[in-house]
Formats: structure tokens, C-alpha cells, sequence
């Protein structure tokens, strides 16, 4: 610190206001009782402080003293009052700091241009100095960091805070551009010709406005919808009941439908239709047995039959045949199979030859043999010559078999 000059720097409560660029003179200095103990104050400060530094402390020797522990150690001036007056002149604070002389600065703020004067040696400093804050986006010239010299100009342009939402998603930024259309091409947002923004492009722009950006697009969309064929049953009287046969297969139909659809921020807000088309389905066929299906239970199991004939039963061997046993023909049907038990006569006109039949009490058997005496609901049921007959004549329900 030594051999480097050092300032008292007063700061009064009322301090003098700066002159407004563009004003003809300075405010002018009056020549009051006041000011010229005001003047005497400041004089007497100095005049202390300095013989402070050069004397030191009293009673005192040894190592020198910083100047800044030196006032500190010193009479701390907080005020003084005239005597007959009520009126206190009022001294803020005293610093000791080393400084250059103040000279003059021209601050342009948005437009509006102040004249001052100041010690400080960096652009920032005078901002400081001046309360004024420098944010994100906002315009300064020179740097922060350059130095100040007699008449320099700073210029500073505050950037506006604003809310850009672009298709959906909000966000706050700062600028200076003075229309929509500037901030929008300064923040990259590129539109597409169905984009909607507000305010308008040309609008200007001011502190805290949102300016929304509301992304269109338009799409054609084809729909498709299955119509499913109609099954259809016919009835067929040679199919059992139970029974079905696919006669046609059938296929389904088609509706196909084109949609100009439009989307606002990812969410459609219109559905237009453009066209249509239609190829109507072919039914599907199914035949369905409805004869009816019907069962007898024998010892031997349940056997299908088609219908049952009330008939009188009779019997016969083929000694009663008429042809003598050394006859080539003798038990030989009329089908040409031999008479035995499970073959039968019948009258064709009521049961064709080869029809497989029941008849409970007998069994199975098969129309395979006529008779003279056989006309009408006459069965005569076969045996062997071998065989003991245990059989009545009588009426019995047959069963013609499947």
C-alpha cells in the first residue's frame, strides 16, 4: 500500500443527482452556510486521515499501519449537529480505497440516456455502482470487463421475458426481437404451412406475452371393417338328425372407408369422410339331417333303425320247404342263401329282400326269402332243421334297421 494515493470518499445521504443527457447546464452550486460546513467537515476529515497515515498512532513505534487498519482503529464519524440549529448533517460512511479521479459516463438504458460520473474502472463496476442488473439475453456494450475512460458510453438493452409453447410444450426464454416472426426465427422454430400461431407474426412483442405455436397436420386414413357372412341351415331330410354338411362355405364381406383426419398438437379435432366402398358377404350353406334317428335296445346293444312295422310273426325249416332232402334245392331261399336261423321271408311289396331288420325275441335277421303264404304284414321267421323251435305265432314290432 505504500506510495499508492488513497481517496476519502464521502457518500451524504442526499447525493447529488447526475445530469440528464440532453439538459443545457449542470445544476448549480450555491454558495450556502451550509455548504460551507459541509466543505470545512470534509477538509477537516482529510486533514486528520492524512496526519494519521504520516504520524501513526500515538505512543506509537514499531510497524507501520495499513491505512485501511489505521482508520479502522480510528475516531468512527457518524454525524455532527450546528449549535442553535436542529438541522444534523449526516456523514453515511467514510472508505479509504485507492481510485483514480471520477470521470464522465453516459449510460443509454433502453432508450434512455443518463449522464454521471464515477471512480470505477470496469464497465461491470459502474453498473454495480448504478444498481443496474444485466441478465440472460440482455444486450451490453462494451464487456463487463472493459475499462472505463473519460465519456465513455455504455449501452444496455434489456431482453424480454416471454413463454414460447410449441405444440404443447411451454418454455420461458428472453429476447429482444421486437416482433413474433423475429423471436420465432431467433428461437429456431420452424413452421409448416397448417401451423397456427398467436399472436400474429407481425405482432409486437412485450414482457411476459405467450406466444403459442399450435403444430396442424393433415393425414388420409383408410379404415377397413370385416362384415361377417350369415350361416344358413337347410333342412335335409336324408341326413339324420344331428347330421350337417357344409354345401357353401361363404365368405365375408368388406366396408372400406377413406378420412381426411386433422391433428392439432398430436390430439385429432376433425374426421371427414371422402369415400366408401362396400363388397357385401356371401352366406354360408349348411344342410342339416332332420330324419329322425331312433334306437332299440337288443342283448347284444342299442341298433339304429329307420322306422318299425307291426307284423305276425310265423316260422318255418326247410323241410317246409317242399322239396325233398336229396333235392339239390332243398333249403334254398328265394335269394339263394340257405334257410337257417336270422333269415327271413317277408312280402317285398312291405319289405325289400336284402333289408337288415329286428325282431325281439328272434334277433337279427335278413329279408332273404318269400312264401306263397307270405303276402301283406306277414314275417315268417328261418331255423335250422336241427333246431328246437320255441316259437308261437304271434304279432311282434320289427325294426328295420339302418
Amino acid at each position: 500500500m505504500t506510495g499508492e494515493p488513497f481517496r476519502a470518499r464521502l457518500y451524504p445521504k442526499d447525493a447529488l443527482p447526475g445530469r440528464l443527457e440532453g439538459t443545457n447546464t449542470p445544476p448549480a452550486f450555491l454558495v450556502t452556510p451550509r455548504r460551507i460546513l459541509h466543505l470545512f467537515l470534509v477538509l477537516l476529515v482529510a486533514g486528520g486521515v492524512s496526519l494519521f497515515f504520516l504520524l501513526g498512532p500515538p505512543g506509537g513505534g514499531g510497524q507501520p499501519t495499513s491505512p485501511e487498519v489505521a482508520f479502522s482503529q480510528g475516531p468512527q464519524l457518524d454525524g455532527i449537529a450546528r449549535d442553535g440549529d436542529d438541522e444534523i448533517i449526516t456523514i453515511a460512511a467514510v472508505s479509504i480505497e485507492p481510485m483514480g479521479p471520477a470521470v464522465p459516463v453516459v449510460l443509454h438504458e433502453d432508450g434512455l440516456t443518463i449522464s454521471t460520473v464515477s471512480a470505477a474502472s470496469t464497465v461491470g463496476e459502474v453498473l454495480a455502482e448504478k444498481g443496474t442488473v444485466v441478465g440472460s439475453g440482455d444486450y451490453l456494450f462494451p464487456s463487463a470487463g472493459s475499462l472505463v475512460t473519460a465519456g465513455t458510453h455504455i449501452y444496455i438493452y434489456h431482453a424480454r421475458e416471454l413463454f414460447l409453447s410449441v405444440g404443447g410444450d411451454t418454455t420461458t426464454i428472453h429476447s429482444r426481437k421486437a416482433t413474433v416472426a423475429e423471436v420465432l426465427d431467433e428461437a429456431e422454430v420452424s413452421l409448416d404451412a397448417l401451423d397456427r400461431v398467436g399472436p400474429p407474426l407481425d405482432a409486437p412483442v412485450e414482457d411476459g406475452l405467450t406466444i403459442r405455436v399450435v403444430r396442424v397436420r393433415e393425414e388420409l386414413e383408410t379404415v377397413e371393417e370385416v362384415i361377417p357372412c350369415s350361416v344358413i341351415y337347410q333342412d335335409d331330410p336324408t341326413m339324420d338328425m344331428g347330421q350337417y354338411l357344409v354345401l357353401d362355405w361363404g365368405t365375408d364381406g368388406l366396408i372400406q372407408c377413406e378420412y381426411r383426419v386433422v391433428y392439432e398438437d398430436g390430439q385429432e379435432i376433425e374426421r371427414e369422410l371422402l369415400s366408401d366402398w362396400e363388397q357385401p358377404p356371401r352366406d354360408q350353406i349348411i344342410a342339416q339331417g332332420t330324419k329322425p334317428v331312433n334306437f332299440v335296445e337288443t342283448p347284444q346293444g342299442s341298433l339304429r333303425y329307420s322306422y318299425s312295422l307291426e307284423m305276425y310273426a310265423t316260422w318255418y325249416q326247410p323241410a317246409h320247404c317242399g322239396r325233398s332232402a336229396a333235392s339239390p334245392w332243398y333249403g334254398i331261399a328265394a335269394t339263394g342263401v340257405q334257410v337257417q336261423r336270422g333269415i327271413v321271408a317277408v312280402d317285398p311289396g312291405v319289405i325289400p329282400l336284402g333289408t337288415r331288420l329286428y325282431v325281439p325275441g328272434y334277433g337279427q335277421a335278413v329279408a332273404a326269402d318269400t312264401g306263397s303264404a307270405v303276402i301283406g304284414n306277414i314275417i315268417d321267421l328261418g331255423f335250422a332243421d336241427y333246431e328246437v323251435v320255441d316259437w308261437g305265432s304271434r304279432w311282434v314290432t320289427v325294426y328295420i334297421l339302418e
